[in-house]
């Protein structure tokens, strides 16, 4: 590995996905990127069914713990799609 190479680090991978859902829900600011005005349900659902589409192609491939972060990852991006929806249908 050179010295420009890092080490791919499936945890780090499926947290930069989620972090985009996370934004799209207007949950997390992003130095530098706009503040949104609403949240972007059709995007924060993309992150989640691509998580869920990566969850399935790697199925019996990853450690426990990289197992248990997608999961997570996914669990809390749905939860908080619904609440941001639910919020926004008032």
């Amino acid at each position: 590995m050179t010295e420009t190479e890092t080490p791919t680090d499936f945890r780090l991978f499926s947290q930069k996905l989620a972090l985009q859902g996370f934004y799209a829900l207007g949950i997390l600011d992003v130095p530098g990127a706009p503040k949104q005005d609403q949240p972007n349900l059709q995007a924060a659902k993309m992150v989640i069914d691509d998580l869920m589409l990566l969850r399935e192609k790697t199925e019996g491939n990853l450690t426990d713990g990289e197992q248990m972060t997608l999961d997570k990852f996914i669990s809390d991006l749905q939860f908080q799609y619904l609440e941001v929806s639910k919020s926004t249908e008032t």
